[in-house]
């Protein structure tokens, strides 16, 4: 008997973190399907807000982790370069997930008000 594998953890964290899963496509198949899929698109808008709580978290652990970068970069002169790297990384990282933010927000915002 064949099993099938566990999911990796890169996977787990993409479900985790990345709600896109969740949803299905209302641009293919006939009118009735596309209807059938906006229908159940809504319904599952109310994981939504708990998609945004999580990156609100992750958005203020990198602010936090710029912050404490750009202030190390100046106690350490000796590990400036390192520091500015990371407070470079933690920015856009924060930038990308300010993004999903926006994205999760919208479309939460269309699926419950638009009808």
């Amino acid at each position: 008997m064949a099993t099938t594998p566990e999911p990796g953890l890169l996977h787990l964290l993409y479900l985790y973190f990345i709600p896109y899963w969740l949803f299905r496509d209302v641009t293919r198949g006939d009118q009735l399907l596309r209807e059938q899929n906006y229908r159940y698109n809504r319904e599952q808008r109310k994981y939504l807000p708990g998609y945004l709580l999580k990156w609100a978290i992750v958005c203020a652990l990198l602010l936090a982790s710029h912050q404490l970068a750009k202030e190390l970069a100046l106690l350490a002169p000796d590990w400036d370069q390192l520091f500015q790297l990371w407070a470079l990384l933690s920015g856009i990282s924060f930038s990308v997930g300010f993004a999903l933010m926006a994205n999760i927000m919208v479309a939460w915002s269309f699926l419950t008000f638009i009808h």
